[in-house]
């Protein structure tokens, strides 16, 4: 049964984004009370009705919200066992022609010993503004699988956006690909292109991962591989697909989620690359375009696979002459995905983005509790229309912060000038409180074994910089006892694994190489009096981070 909500109001979904102006509407095709697909690795599908085709939007959000329940389909776990890709496939139909576009990639995380947040659930943010030409009237999509229970929103928050989608193309359809024939140019061959005689602008957007465990080095999932854009012969773009997955902010899971692959996690969003063409042609041109990856070697490793799309995007020219945006707030924060840092109140950290047509060169920060008196920051620098740079900022006051624990940012005069779109200028953020440590207290290690010690290393340091605490070349198997006292002040502590795979046991060489398994190593803060005062999890991949405050909350 198809569920829809459309909502004019603002809700807490909006806050979390930080917009708290103008109407949105908001569809949830799918539901917590959507039934669990039937079927291996089945997904859903339904059919919802995208607004109509002249109302125009400053942003468009796809959430989705992922939940461990003993009502899925997929196997005997809450969260399903296994990590399983995933696209968001939308499908439109025009004068009898069917065309299917990827919207968004991920990757289940593994479910045996997951922890999904604190209500079990775990959302994900996509921006699909770009994609506006195509999400209109009635359309298909195909979404999820039936490892965890799903729910799915689509925010339409009114306004102008920062330049106009005219159209959306497949260069390469989503698909999935032998390494051979990619290299071998038997897929994804050369072709030509019109480009949109109305536009001003081009991007190319890439999704791209790797798969298949061929070849001495696995590949492709293990394995980064060099992918390239041809552009009338000349190559135009290269870059790797590999991702860092040892900060994971979903931890523990029950698998080798720690280690790098090639371009996606357990529990993440396929990443997405894009390059801007704008420069490199001419509107209504035809070019001649292709696609690239290094060739394979004769090791086997040409059975491994990649999943990718690749598509065009053409606009109109930017709305807004002078106009920037803030576009996140890192630190202080609540986000899920930046839990691996937060709680915290040091520095705050946010996002800015060029959306207007000049280079950005100045811009006013005013920052701090909301209904507050507010810190100034003056930033200067230069960038160029789309590009965006993470500030850190000094310290504002936090007096009251019990009382009042919402961070407020406002962003003015971009180039000494009034912002033409004034939407995109606030963002606010919950602020969650560090923990209060005594003065004194003792940091208790205990080490594993099988050379892996040497891996870690420990240090306390203030807000400054001063390192307070400093330990490494431990033993294995060895338990260790540091004493930390400290005056007033805010702390990190953070404690590195250089494998990025914790202290904890390899468990998945339980069958295949017993010796290789280990013991568990354990990392705790104790009071004087024996009173465990935190326990850190020994599955966390790279970097354990805790800030804490030693004295009371301002």
């Amino acid at each position: 049964m198809k569920f829809y909500k459309i909502i004019f109001l603002l809700s807490s979904l909006l806050w979390s984004l930080g917009y708290n102006n103008g109407d949105t509407l908001i569809l949830n095709p799918i539901t917590w009370d959507t039934p669990s697909p039937e079927g291996w690795n089945a997904q859903y599908k339904t059919s919802i009705q995208f607004p109509d085709s002249n109302l125009t939007w400053h942003k468009i959000y796809m959430i989705q919200t992922l939940k461990c329940d003993s009502s899925t389909k997929g196997d005997e776990y809450p969260c399903g066992e296994w990590d399983y890709i995933w696209n968001t496939i939308i499908e439109t139909e025009s004068e009898g022609f069917i065309d299917t576009f990827s919207i968004g990639s991920f990757v289940t995380p593994y479910g045996k010993w997951l922890e999904l947040g604190s209500e079990n659930e775990w959302s994900w943010t996509y921006d699909i503004t770009d994609y506006a030409p195509i999400l209109k009237g009635n359309v298909q999509i195909i979404t999820g699988n039936n490892q965890e229970l799903l729910d799915l929103k689509f925010l339409f928050i009114s306004g102008k956006p920062e330049r106009k989608t005219l159209s959306v193309v497949n260069l390469y359809s989503y698909g999935e690909y032998k390494y051979e024939a990619l290299s071998d140019d038997q897929v994804l061959k050369a072709k030509n292109i019109l480009l949109n005689p109305d536009a001003s602008g081009y991007k190319i957007k890439s999704v791209i991962s790797g798969h298949g465990h061929a070849g001495p080095k696995n590949c492709c999932e293990w394995d980064s591989k060099t992918h390239t854009y041809y552009l009338n012969g000349w190559r135009l773009f290269r870059w790797n697909v590999w991702k860092d997955c040892g900060n994971n902010p979903i931890y523990p899971q029950g698998g080798t989620w720690p280690f790098d692959r090639a371009g996606w996690c357990p529990g993440t969003k396929v990443d997405e690359y894009e390059f801007e063409l704008t420069e490199h042609v001419i509107p209504g041109d035809s070019i001649l375009f292709d696609y690239g990856i290094e060739p394979y070697q004769k090791n086997g490793e040409k059975e491994g696979h990649f999943r990718m799309s690749h598509q065009l995007f053409s606009y109109g020219k930017p709305n807004f002459k002078y106009d920037a945006e803030i576009s996140d707030i890192i630190v202080p924060s609540s986000k899920e995905k930046y839990s691996r840092i937060n709680p915290s109140l040091d520095n705050p950290i946010i996002t800015i983005k060029n959306t207007g047509q000049y280079d950005l060169k100045s811009l006013e920060v005013h920052y701090g509790l909301k209904n507050k008196r507010k810190s100034v920051y003056r930033w200067k620098g230069n960038l160029s229309f789309l590009e965006k740079e993470n500030i850190t900022l000094p310290t504002p006051l936090w007096n009251s912060i019990n009382k009042n624990r919402i961070f407020e940012v406002k962003i003015k005069k971009p180039n000494f000038n009034t912002d033409e779109n004034p939407i995109n200028n606030h963002l606010t953020s919950e602020i969650l409180l560090p923990k209060i440590l005594p003065r004194e207290f003792f940091i208790n290690l205990k080490t594993n074994d099988n050379s892996r010690a040497r891996e870690n290393s420990l240090f306390i340091k203030d807000k400054n910089g001063e390192i307070y605490l400093f330990e490494s070349n431990f033993s294995d198997n060895k338990d260790y006892r540091f004493k930390v006292n400290l005056k007033k002040g805010n702390y990190t502590f953070l404690f590195r694994d250089n494998l990025e795979d914790g202290i904890s046991h390899h468990w998945w060489y339980k069958n295949s190489a017993p010796n290789k398994v280990g013991i568990n190593g354990k990392l705790d803060f104790i009071s004087k009096n024996g009173e465990t005062l935190h326990s850190f999890k020994s599955d966390f991949g790279e970097v354990l981070l805790l800030n804490f405050i030693i004295g009371n909350i301002p």
